[in-house]
């Protein structure tokens, strides 16, 4: 074999590396932006409750992980409920239309409408690795809404966030 030749066939080894590692990183890089939120290590908190049986809320738990997939570079650590504290949630937003007639949220307007008995809100702790700018990197919170259907068994979600 010529020299030529054999560099010829170095270079061509050479391109078909670069290409390869080009194209693998591509697909790494689309796994990494597409992977769903981490619900493997979820824990879940519940209150006693004389609105919701542990089979609701249970449900509601999963329901909340399941919107959580969405939140890519994120792990869910814990999904709290605390009847209490929704309580107090819900005389707060009494309180505000009270006090401010033209107030109205989301929360509010579902209170209202289907009743105290149906609203459930949830304090759910997670931490991100920082990909998704609209979420900051480390551990954080945020408060889920979910309003229990007619058929007794199912969750829609309200709406969730941090305040």
């Amino acid at each position: 074999m010529k020299e030529h030749d054999r560099r010829r066939g170095v270079g061509v080894v050479i391109a078909v590396i670069i290409v390869l590692a080009v194209v693998g990183l591509f697909a790494f890089a689309r796994w990494w932006s597409d992977r769903p939120g981490d619900i493997a290590h979820a824990r879940y908190t519940y209150s006693a409750s004389d609105r919701f049986t542990r089979k609701q809320l249970d449900a509601a738990g999963k329901t909340i992980a399941n919107a959580f997939t969405g939140f890519g570079g994120c792990t869910l650590d814990k999904v709290a409920y605390d009847e209490t504290r929704t309580d107090r949630i819900l005389d707060l937003e009494d309180k505000t239309k009270r006090e401010s007639p033209s107030y109205s949220s989301s929360i509010y307007e579902a209170y209202k409408r289907y009743g105290r008995d149906r609203i459930l809100m949830a304090d759910v702790d997670f931490t991100c690795d920082g990909f998704e700018p609209s979420l900051s990197r480390g551990p954080q919170s945020m408060t889920w809404y979910l309003l229990l259907d007619d058929d007794g068994e199912t969750w829609t979600e309200i709406d969730h966030g941090n305040g």
